[in-house]
């Protein structure tokens, strides 16, 4: 039977190359997973999508490195500020994707266009600066920023996802993304109409629903394993 910190460590790589062969990584961002005995799983300080197993490392919860040969991430701060915040997020992904740095610009959160974005209806507010999350201070006031939401735009930077389980945060950080390319390309078009509120409270009852990823995650798994 594979060691349960195992599974986490096979299940964070493959998000991860997910996420590198559908274009929202680039050489910066990080991922994390919050350990049953309070540590956390990190890729280390190199691009995510090139991460092997042998390269993630273990941190406490204040980012101190307590395994592994590689280093934290420089916005380590982001993920233990969340962490320390937010007793029910277990994992979060932050990246740089340009649809997300082109709709926080605009002073937009995400617009619930498409089926896609209905994870997000609550909404999704904007730190609004610019400068790396490198200490402590800028972490908690991210952490503020993203509240009890799923996701936070950084201004300038890109966006921020939190999830419960490493599945659901994948699909919540490529639909995130998708969201924002449909926003997009409805923009020179004029008004929009979103869905109502009622409309999305439906369709996420069913996303709770066991194996609701299933299928999603089967797709984009079938695209980087032979």
């Amino acid at each position: 039977m594979l060691d349960p910190i195992e599974a986490v460590k096979e299940k964070m790589v493959l998000a991860c190359k997910v996420l590198q062969k559908q274009r929202v990584l680039d050489g910066y961002g990080h991922l994390t997973a919050r350990l049953t005995d309070g540590r956390i799983l990190s890729t280390p300080h190199m691009p995510p999508g090139k991460v092997a197993l042998r390269d993630l490392i273990i941190i406490d919860a204040d980012g101190n490195k307590l395994e592994g040969h590689g280093e934290p991430n420089g916005e380590t701060a982001m993920h233990t500020s969340i962490y320390k915040a937010r007793a029910d997020v277990q994992c979060i992904l932050h990246y740089h994707p340009d649809e997300l740095i082109a709709v926080a610009a605009s002073g937009q959160g995400i617009k619930v266009i498409a089926n896609c974005g209905v994870h997000f209806y609550r909404g999704t507010p904007i730190y609004d600066s610019p400068i790396l999350i490198r200490n402590p201070q800028l972490g908690d006031k991210v952490a503020a920023t993203l509240g009890d939401r799923n996701a936070v735009l950084l201004r300038g930077h890109g966006g921020t996802v939190v999830s419960t389980d490493l599945d659901t945060l994948l699909r919540l950080g490529l639909d995130l993304v998708r969201s924002a390319r449909i926003q997009i390309l409805c923009a020179p078009l004029g008004p929009v109409k979103t869905h109502s509120q009622e409309e999305c409270q439906q369709m996420v009852k069913g996303h709770g629903l066991p194996n609701a990823n299933r299928r999603y995650i089967d797709y984009y798994i079938s695209e980087v394993v032979d």
